[in-house]
């Protein structure tokens, strides 16, 4: 299966612990296609995603906070502007309706999952 995959993390985190976070959560028979988060993480997005070798997404919280999601957190709201980063960025990217993997926290680092939707080659996404 196809995935994208949005992620969210506190100041200090770095790549690495990112790029484990999401293989702890990936099944073997997924491609990750790209890595979605919130604009002002756009520096860790493009690092991550170019260790991957995939594609790398940013929103804003504007578009984030349009997403109904499973969790929400009033603090990540208050920080960012948005109650949810990694989902929301997760069903932004695939585009989905569903997660696979709803929010999973890693230490300081949140991982979703998507699936990527089936879009005619002429689309972008």
């Amino acid at each position: 299966m196809r995935v994208v995959v949005g992620i969210g993390a506190r100041a200090g985190v770095d790549a690495a612990e990112i790029v484990r976070a999401i293989a702890a959560v990936l099944r073997p028979d997924w491609r990750v296609e790209a890595i979605a988060s919130i604009d002002r993480k756009a520096d860790l997005v493009a690092a991550v995603a170019s260790s991957m070798g995939v594609r790398g997404l940013t929103y804003s919280a504007q578009e984030l906070s349009a997403v109904p999601t499973p969790c929400a957190s009033q603090r990540v709201f208050d920080a960012v502007g948005s109650a949810s980063v990694a989902e929301a960025a997760a069903l932004l990217a695939g585009p989905a309706q569903r997660l696979v993997i709803p929010r999973s926290v890693r230490g300081a680092t949140v991982v979703a999952v998507a699936p990527v939707a089936d879009v005619p080659a002429n689309v972008r996404y």
